[in-house]
């Protein structure tokens, strides 16, 4: 299986000629909010750190949030800190049967390296909490207290 690589300026010319380019941060929790590639993004773990000793483990509903939220069809690409993180997160969701599903080289090292913007945009829609809620609600039943008043 061959995972093309993508530059930060092929990522940003993804996202102006192809909307719908969606750029799933593969990085914990934590290595998300300190920031981002500012553009359409998600933040789906691929590992958890245990705290204190900094374990890893995987992320089991890693595979099950991407499916549940995202088409097979569409553009994907992965990112991280280090490009082996991504690799073996892109070798799934491609095993799983996504058909376009790209590396961005050098992670947000070489997108802040290309002097490109970032953020630490993490809303709802956007975070791992959120999105993983999304997928973990039941049919039907809204969020939250203060509802229906």
């Amino acid at each position: 299986m061959t995972i093309h690589l993508i530059s930060p300026d092929e990522l940003a010319t993804a996202w102006a000629n192809a909307p719908e380019t969606l750029y799933i941060d593969v990085r914990t929790v934590a290595e998300f909010a300190a920031g981002r590639p500012k553009g359409k993004a998600v933040n789906v773990p691929w590992l958890f750190y245990y705290p204190g000793t900094r374990a890893e483990h995987p992320n089991e509903s890693f595979l099950l949030v991407i499916e549940t939220l995202f088409p097979k069809e569409a553009p994907l690409i992965l990112g991280c800190s280090d490009d082996a993180r991504a690799m073996a997160a892109a070798a799934r969701v491609i095993a799983a049967g996504y058909q376009n599903v790209r590396v961005l080289a050098g992670g947000i090292d070489g997108w802040r390296a290309s002097h490109r913007m970032t953020t630490t945009d993490n809303r709802p829609g956007i975070s791992y909490v959120s999105l993983l809620t999304q997928v973990k609600r039941p049919a039907g039943k809204k969020g939250g207290a203060g509802h229906g008043h």
